[in-house]
C-alpha cells in the first residue's frame, strides 16, 4: 500500500507541474508563431489556409493548428488554451509507453519507463513550451504500440490504429515522422529474422491507411498553394504545398536543398541528450551499450530490439541532417525511458556490479539539482512565488514515503531522482521562467495595447519576429511598408531598435509612448540569468504615436 502511496504522490507531482506550466507565456519565436497561426484561423473560421503576420506560410503542417484551434474554439484564446492539446498527447504517449513496456517486459519496468519519461528536463520543457514536440512524442509512441499489438494479434483494428496515429504524426512534422517507427519495426525485424514479418503484405495496407488518413493535410496543401501558383512563397511563385510537404520541408532539409536551410554538427544530439534527458541520460547511453554488447555473438530473440533501433536510427538520421535542435530528440524519449527502465530493473540481478555506479551517478545529479536551485536564487534575485510551497510540500511527503517504505536501493534512489528534478521543475515554473519572462518585450506591448483605447495598431512588415506581439494583442494589427507610414498618421506602430533607426532617417514625425525591456528567452546567457549584470544585456521594444 505504501508503494502505490509514493507512487501516486509522484503522479501527482508530475500533474502539478504540468499545470504549473499550462497558464506561463509562450516563448517566441517558435511557440508565439504556432499560437498566432492558430488563432487566426480560430478567428476566421478557415480551417484550411494557414497565415502569419498576415501573409501564406509554408512550413510545418496543419494537425497541431487544426487541434489548437478547436481548443480556442471550445477554452477562448489563452496560454493554457494554446498548451492543452499538446500536454494531452504528450501523455497519450505516457500512457502508450506504460502499455508497450508492460506486454514486453513487466508492470515493474512500464512504471519505471512512464516516470522516467514524464520527468525528463526535455519533456517538462515542451509540455509548457508547446511546439511540435509533444504531439509528436504522443502520436510516433502511440502509433508504435498499436503496430505491436497488430503483429501480436492480427487485428485489422490495431493495424487502422496504428496507421492513424502515424498519420497523425506525419500531419505534425512530415514524412521523417515516420523514421522512428519504421526504424524501430525493420531493425526488431530483421535482427530477430522476423522474415515473415517484415515481408508481411499488410504493411502496404497500413501504406495506404496512412495515405488516405493524410489526405486532408494534402487537400489543404493544394488549396492554399498549388491551386495559386501565383502566390510568392520563398520569394519564388510556382510554389508547391505538396511537394514541400513530402519533399522539400523533409529531404531537402536533410540535404539542404530546400528553400529553408540549416548547419549542422554530427556530435550535436550526441550532447544534446546528456542535459535534455536529464536525470536519466547517463543511465540511458550505459543500458544502449549493454543491450548492444549482450546480443553482439548472439541475438536474444527474446528480447524486444524496437526501442533500440527506433531511437539509434533516428538520432543517426537526424546528426547528419543540417537541421538540429534540442527538441527533436524528444521524439524517441518514449523509446528511450523503456531501454533506460529496462537497465535499471535489471540492476538487480544482471548488472548488480554496476550499482555503485548507478547510485554515484544519480546521487551527483540529485545533488547539481538542488545546488542549481539555489545558485539560481541567488544569482538571479527572483521575487517569491507562493506556487512553489505545494511542490515543496509534495515533494517532501514523497521522500517521507519512499523512506518509510525503504524500498530496494534501485527503486529508492529512482523516486529520488524523479523527486529533486520535480522540485527543480517546480522551482523553473514558479521562479526562473516568470522572472525571464518580464523581459518578453512583444507580450508586454501587445497587453498594454488590450488595456487602452487605441483606434488603430499598425506593424511594419519586415522580417522582425513579432510573434508574440501578434498572439497577445486582441486587438486588429494593420501591416504597413515603410512607404505607407504617410498614411498612417495618429497610428500606434509597435516597433524595435532598427524601426526607430530606420524612422528617423527618413524623418518620421514620432512620440514614444512606452518602451519595454527586451530579451530572447530562448537563446539565454549567463549575463542575463544574473540580475546584477542584467540590465546590459536588454534590448527594447517600443510602442509610438505616428504624428
Amino acid at each position: 500500500m505504501t508503494k502505490n502511496k509514493s507512487l501516486l504522490i509522484l503522479s501527482i507531482l508530475i500533474i502539478c507541474i504540468t499545470i504549473l506550466g499550462l497558464p506561463l507565456d509562450m516563448m517566441p519565436p517558435d511557440a508565439a508563431l504556432y499560437a498566432s497561426i492558430a488563432k487566426t484561423m480560430h478567428l476566421n473560421n478557415d480551417f484550411i489556409n494557414l497565415y502569419s503576420l498576415g501573409t501564406d506560410w509554408l512550413d510545418k503542417p496543419h494537425l497541431p493548428f487544426w487541434l489548437t484551434a478547436l481548443s480556442f474554439k471550445i477554452f477562448g484564446v489563452s496560454n493554457f488554451a494554446y498548451k492543452l492539446p499538446g500536454v494531452l498527447v504528450f501523455f497519450l504517449g505516457v500512457w502508450a509507453t506504460y502499455k508497450f513496456t508492460k506486454e514486453n517486459y513487466n508492470k515493474e519496468t512500464a512504471v519505471i519507463a512512464a516516470i522516467i519519461l514524464a520527468t525528463s528536463l526535455h519533456s517538462v520543457i515542451s509540455n509548457f513550451d508547446v511546439r511540435a514536440e509533444p504531439y509528436l512524442t504522443g502520436f510516433i509512441m502511440a502509433s508504435l504500440y498499436w503496430f505491436y499489438k497488430y503483429i501480436q494479434q492480427k487485428k485489422i483494428s490495431d493495424l487502422l490504429l496504428a496507421s492513424l496515429f502515424c498519420a497523425f504524426a506525419v500531419m505534425t512534422k512530415g514524412i521523417f515522422a515516420i523514421i522512428p517507427l519504421v526504424a524501430a519495426l525493420g531493425g526488431h525485424f530483421i535482427i530477430t529474422k522476423s522474415w515473415k514479418e517484415l515481408f508481411n503484405p499488410m504493411w502496404l495496407v497500413a501504406l495506404g491507411f496512412i495515405t488516405l488518413f493524410i489526405v486532408p493535410e494534402l487537400y489543404t496543401l493544394y488549396v492554399q498553394f498549388d491551386a495559386h501558383p501565383e502566390k510568392i512563397v520563398f520569394g519564388e511563385t510556382n510554389v508547391s504545398g505538396i511537394k514541400f510537404f513530402l519533399w522539400d520541408s523533409q529531404f531537402g532539409r536533410f540535404f539542404n536543398t530546400g528553400p529553408i536551410k540549416g548547419h549542422g554538427d554530427v556530435f550535436f544530439f550526441i550532447h544534446t541528450i546528456l542535459w535534455a534527458f536529464l536525470p536519466w541520460s547517463i543511465l540511458f547511453y550505459i543500458a544502449s551499450f549493454l543491450k548492444i554488447k549482450r546480443n553482439s555473438k548472439k541475438v536474444n530473440t527474446n528480447e524486444e530490439f524496437y526501442t533500440l533501433f527506433g531511437t539509434l536510427a533516428t538520432i543517426l538520421v537526424f546528426s547528419l541532417s543540417k537541421f538540429q535542435l534540442a527538441h527533436y530528440t524528444n521524439i524517441v524519449f518514449p523509446f528511450m525511458a523503456v531501454l533506460t527502465a529496462d537497465f535499471i530493473v535489471s540492476l538487480k540481478s544482471k548488472y548488480q556490479n554496476l550499482l555503485k555506479t548507478y547510485s554515484i551517478t544519480q546521487y551527483i545529479l540529485i545533488g547539481i539539482s538542488i545546488v542549481a536551485v539555489i545558485a539560481l536564487s541567488i544569482v538571479m534575485k527572483p521575487e517569491f512565488n507562493f506556487w512553489i510551497l505545494p511542490i515543496f510540500i509534495l515533494c517532501i511527503i514523497a521522500l517521507y514515503l519512499v523512506v518509510k517504505n525503504q524500498q530496494e536501493k534501485t527503486k529508492r534512489i529512482l523516486y529520488f531522482s524523479a523527486i529533486s528534478f520535480c522540485f527543480l521543475y517546480g522551482f523553473m515554473l514558479t521562479h526562473f521562467y516568470p522572472t525571464l519572462f518580464k523581459y518578453q518585450g512583444g507580450v508586454h506591448a501587445a497587453r498594454y495595447i488590450n488595456n487602452h483605447d487605441f483606434k488603430s495598431i499598425s506593424m511594419l512588415t519586415n522580417n522582425s519576429h513579432n510573434f508574440g506581439f501578434e498572439f497577445y494583442c486582441n486587438k486588429p494589427i494593420n501591416r504597413i511598408t515603410i512607404e505607407e507610414l504617410s498614411n498612417s498618421k495618429n497610428s500606434v506602430l509597435y516597433a524595435n531598435e532598427k524601426d526607430l533607426e530606420l524612422l528617423t532617417k527618413k524623418n518620421t514625425s514620432f512620440e514614444i509612448l512606452k518602451e519595454f525591456d527586451y530579451y530572447r528567452i530562448t537563446k539565454l546567457k549567463g549575463k542575463f540569468i544574473n540580475k546584477n549584470s542584467r540590465e546590459k544585456t536588454l534590448g527594447k521594444k517600443y510602442l509610438i504615436q505616428l504624428n
